[in-house]
């Protein structure tokens, strides 16, 4: 018997990428399908050095993807907000929807969205998510919904400056946070085990910390000075942007003290792993002894370059 093709939708962005390692880490010798609009990009040329075949189609073109679906057993997907924006990201949604609905024998679907997805959350890349997530559940094919949270490698490229890690957190909210690492080994555990994991939705986080403890680990592994800066709400929005402004709000105001509504230990007990902490993410991605470049760029803001 062969073994199973899964269809990566995304495949050439940060967590398509790492989802492609993690699947390959698997006993179960899988045919993996990267999806693409240009295969010519140098991320679609670094996805094929991971293992994957690129397939090239375009959720704004449904009709490029029917021939990808056809040949997979398995369709792993996340669509990239911040490339796109709210109403767009919805219209993405809704056309992998109908091609999932007329495809023929997809056995699961792994939709990795975002933390705290929910109808009455008030944030618009997370409630898109929600709304995404919602209509691909809806297509019938057996599906398994990750929410991930806020990604450690936002910090490469908020960083430090000048000694002061400055972020719209209040000292009294703790941060869940997750890696994409982690969200891609949920999503290959799920992949691997259709069965068990088919109709959930889990919350993936790792580790959770205040900003004041986060500059301290950063202290600890880089061994310079780093201070914490609480930027106030009403001047994130000027620094960081207004969609990030109001994430931050609803982490202050929305979570109870902390950024999500998370269980690092029902991910370790679901999953099979332990989640990486922070300070694991830092000393394996070369902030040892200082930090000069980015070891990934987050999808938010790639899409601004």
């Amino acid at each position: 018997m062969s073994a199973d093709t899964i269809l990566v939708v995304g495949g050439t962005g940060n967590q398509g990428q790492a989802v492609i390692e993690q699947l390959d880490r698997l006993d179960t010798d899988y045919r993996i399908l990267a999806l693409t609009r240009d295969t010519s990009t140098d991320h679609a040329q670094a996805t094929t050095e991971l293992g994957a075949e690129l397939v090239e189609g375009d959720l704004a073109d449904p009709e490029t993807l029917q021939a990808h679906l056809d040949r997979a057993d398995k369709v792993w997907a996340t669509i990239n907000f911040w490339a796109v924006g709210y109403d767009a990201h919805i219209e993405l949604g809704e056309n992998l929807a109908e091609a999932l609905e007329s495809a023929d024998g997809l056995e699961h679907l792994v939709y990795s969205g975002a933390g705290d997805q929910r109808s009455d959350t008030d944030v618009p890349h997370i409630h898109s998510h929600y709304v995404v997530s919602e209509r691909l559940r809806e297509s019938g094919v057996p599906y398994t919904g990750l929410k991930p949270v806020y990604f450690m490698e936002n910090w490469e490229t908020i960083g430090v400056e000048d000694g002061v890690l400055a972020f719209p957190l209040d000292e009294d909210t703790h941060h869940h946070q997750t890696t994409y690492r982690d969200t891609a080994r949920a999503s290959a555990v799920a992949l691997e085990n259709t069965e068990e994991f088919a109709g959930n939705e889990y919350t993936i986080a790792s580790d959770l910390l205040t900003l004041e403890e986060t500059a301290a680990i950063i202290s600890d592994v880089t061994g310079e000075a780093v201070e914490p800066y609480h930027v106030p709400l009403d001047e994130a929005e000027a620094e960081f942007g207004e969609e990030f402004a109001v994430m931050c709000d609803h982490f202050i105001n929305e979570g109870g003290h902390t950024s999500f509504e998370a269980n690092i230990r029902r991910v370790e007990r679901e999953f099979g792993f332990t989640p990486q902490t922070f300070e694991e993410y830092l000393r394996e991605n070369g902030w040892e002894g200082g930090k000069d470049e980015p070891a990934h760029v987050p999808g938010w803001v790639k899409a601004m370059q």
